[in-house]
């Protein structure tokens, strides 16, 4: 048996090893370099908060972006970060207060119904209210600007739910940050918008590394107003086999902040369209390609396009590129460029869905484009609208005072037909003449003449 000395001994050591134990656990809920409480406190009292309550928690980011504190060595850091936490403690008197990964403020306040959103507003403008615009550091001013990400918590938050929430929270910081005023309240829309692009966007980036088995091409004539039996040009046009998530209408504008896996496809399309041509014997039509001003603005564009034609040069003048209407910024130096480039070669440049706005007849004044397609909604509207009727008349003259070729989408019934002038320069599309028609049922390359770049490493 043990002796008492022995009992109390064993005693001393478990006391001891249960305050290591504690002491440990408490470190783990503050930050290292300042001691003040971090993501794991604020998770902690969420789980344990009063699930009657519903709370409303806002993210503060310092400086409205990440690297802020990353301009000051750690002292300077420290200070601030200090001296903003307990003067919120003091004049918010929140009910959870800390920091996310070292650098976000979170504060969160409790109430016994769900917040609605003027609630969540008051809140975020009394927070601004507190928060200093300037600080003194080593007799210097800082001047300090915020952003405030906010959002309703569940009243009843389970440890599953909380990457869930997390994910929320950061893509709430990151929208406070863009806002002009740097206030941004959670809207589940707008998150589900978020989610779906961003699902997208990864879709397409794996169907485009695998060689473009998922997509398809189709083909709509073009016909000439004076006979609609004779075929000027296809247009090309891209279909993905993925359904659920639309036409190219759909998912190629969201494509516009990802340049270079646009311009992934864009080839995909162009070269596939090079090898078809080269396969089929009988003679094709002009056929025009979309583009968007990312394309153009790709260093390697001009090079790319020359090397995958360098076989049939002759193909170049029957190709027209079309230049989206979700992209009409042509501005910069290294498209126009292109344009000059590719025009000398021989390719030919339309405008798609013109009128909308001044901006495309500041395009148009540029004197770029071969070709311009009209809306198709403007002969929608001639029936029945006296501006769109005199837009049209205007536009068939201005088209051949400028020496350009007019070419009217949405061309869909007889009537339709009737309200159009039938010219030289005049040309039509709709589905009153034809309906898109499968081209190829890929976009992976059956043979190894036409020369394809690794262009998702550009």
């Amino acid at each position: 048996m043990r002796s008492s000395k022995d009992k109390k001994e064993l005693s001393f050591f478990q006391q001891r090893l249960e305050r290591e134990r504690k002491k440990k656990s408490l470190k783990q809920l503050f930050c290292e370099e300042t001691e003040l409480p971090n993501i794991n406190y604020i998770q902690k009292k969420l789980l344990n908060k009063n699930k009657k309550n519903s709370s409303v928690i806002h993210v503060v980011c310092v400086g409205r972006t990440a690297d802020f504190y990353k301009f000051f060595d750690s002292k300077t850091s420290r200070l601030i970060k200090h001296e903003l936490h307990y003067h919120l403690s003091d004049n918010l008197s929140p009910s959870i207060i800390g920091l996310f990964e070292g650098k976000y403020i979170v504060i969160v306040f409790d109430s016994d119904e769900p917040a609605l959103q003027k609630d969540i507003i008051e809140q975020q403008q009394e927070i601004q209210y507190y928060l200093p615009s300037e600080k003194k550091v080593d007799n210097k001013n800082i001047m300090l600007d915020y952003s405030i990400a906010s959002m309703n918590i569940p009243s009843l938050i389970q440890p599953q739910d909380e990457n869930k929430l997390f994910r929320r929270i950061a893509y709430s910081v990151n929208k406070s940050c863009q806002c002009v005023d740097g206030l941004y309240v959670y809207d589940v829309n707008d998150y589900n918008k978020s989610v779906k692009k961003r699902r997208v966007i990864q879709a397409l980036h794996c169907d485009i590394q695998q060689g473009g088995a998922q997509f398809e091409l189709f083909y709509q004539p073009v016909v000439y107003s004076m006979n609609t039996s004779k075929e000027y040009l296809w247009e090309i046009l891209l279909r993905w086999k993925r359904t659920q998530y639309g036409g190219a209408g759909e998912f190629m504008p969201l494509l516009a902040t990802e340049p270079h896996l646009h311009y992934a496809l864009t080839m995909m399309v162009f070269n596939k369209l090079i090898e078809y041509s080269i396969a089929n014997e009988k003679a094709l039509p002009n056929f025009s390609v979309n583009i968007s001003h990312t394309d153009l603005g790709i260093v390697n564009f001009y090079d790319d396009v020359m090397e995958s034609t360098k076989e049939v040069p002759g193909l170049r003048k029957s190709i027209i590129f079309e230049i989206v209407e979700y992209s009409e910024d042509i501005s910069g130096n290294k498209i126009k460029g292109n344009i000059e480039l590719l025009k000398k070669a021989g390719f030919r440049f339309a405008i798609d869905d013109f009128g909308c706005g001044y901006s495309n007849f500041n395009i148009l004044s540029k004197k770029n484009f071969d070709f311009i397609k009209l809306d198709k909604s403007l002969l929608k509207k001639c029936q029945n609208d006296i501006v769109a009727s005199e837009t049209l008349k205007f536009m068939v003259k201005l088209s051949e005072l400028i020496g350009v070729t007019l070419i009217v989408e949405g061309v869909e019934t007889p009537l339709h037909l009737r309200l159009l002038p039938k010219k030289a320069h005049v040309l039509f599309q709709g589905f009153h003449f034809y309906k898109p028609m499968r081209l190829t049922n890929t976009l992976a390359l059956t043979s190894v003449s036409v020369p394809i770049r690794s262009v998702l490493n550009h």
